[in-house]
């Protein structure tokens, strides 16, 4: 596999025509042009990222590509393609799509820019009821997890919530965690000069870093 040297302004080029001319026609008029400026290129980011994962999971990670086929059988757009492109890491013990029910870091690109952070996005009931009695087992020790990234100038919390669950017994800002659906820190840009370096693996990994304690603290969770 190649050496990431950075996206080029062709991969974005190619991201926009992809949005505008959506079809398998267009697609087979330019696949290997797909592959030779999105795909080869995404892969070997990904590549990267994975070999600096101990930097923000603790230990070597692996990692998940998306597809640019869509799954469109349950959908009322038809498009067959992502205009974009996303990649994950998370703990290697995981198989398949198994990764899908725990925190994992991830990097997302499209024509306009980026977004990364650290998430849960399909989290089961049973997890969530996990993590809710996590954050009341020690509810001074999260606290100080919570204000960490609260006072974060780079990473926002974000995620759908559950409207009547609560417990007045946590401050405020641990309130806003406890009552997620979807966990998400999340951070991102226009296309700026660090997207087309090859130091963009090193970037997130030094960004991710700073999501280490509540990385441990999700991971740690134990669902019955």
């Amino acid at each position: 596999m190649k050496k990431f040297e950075g996206f080029k302004p062709e991969t974005i080029d190619f991201m926009w025509e992809l949005r505008m001319n959506n079809s398998k026609e267009w697609m087979d008029a330019n696949r290997e042009r797909y592959k030779e400026v999105l795909k080869e290129p995404f892969d070997a980011f990904a590549a990267e990222l994975a070999e600096l994962s101990p930097m923000f999971c603790g230990e070597k990670s692996k990692y998940s590509v998306s597809r640019i086929n869509r799954d469109i059988r349950y959908t009322k757009d038809k498009s067959p393609y992502r205009p974009n492109r996303w990649v994950v890491l998370y703990d290697e013990k995981f198989r398949g799509t198994e990764w899908k029910l725990h925190p994992s870091f991830y990097f997302e690109l499209d024509p306009e820019g980026y977004t990364h952070g650290l998430g849960m996005w399909c989290a089961t009931p049973s997890f969530l009821t996990a993590y809710r009695k996590k954050i009341e087992s020690n509810p001074a020790a999260f606290q100080r997890l919570a204000k960490k990234i609260d006072k974060d100038p780079l990473f926002r919390l974000e995620g759908e919530e559950y409207k009547k669950i609560k417990n007045e017994n946590l401050d405020p800002l641990s309130q806003l965690w406890y009552k997620k659906k979807d966990v998400l820190m999340v951070a991102g840009g226009e296309l700026e000069d660090i997207i087309f370096s090859p130091d963009l693996p090193q970037f997130l990994a030094e960004e991710w870093s700073r999501l280490k304690g509540m990385y441990a603290f999700l991971s740690d969770i134990e669902a019955e």
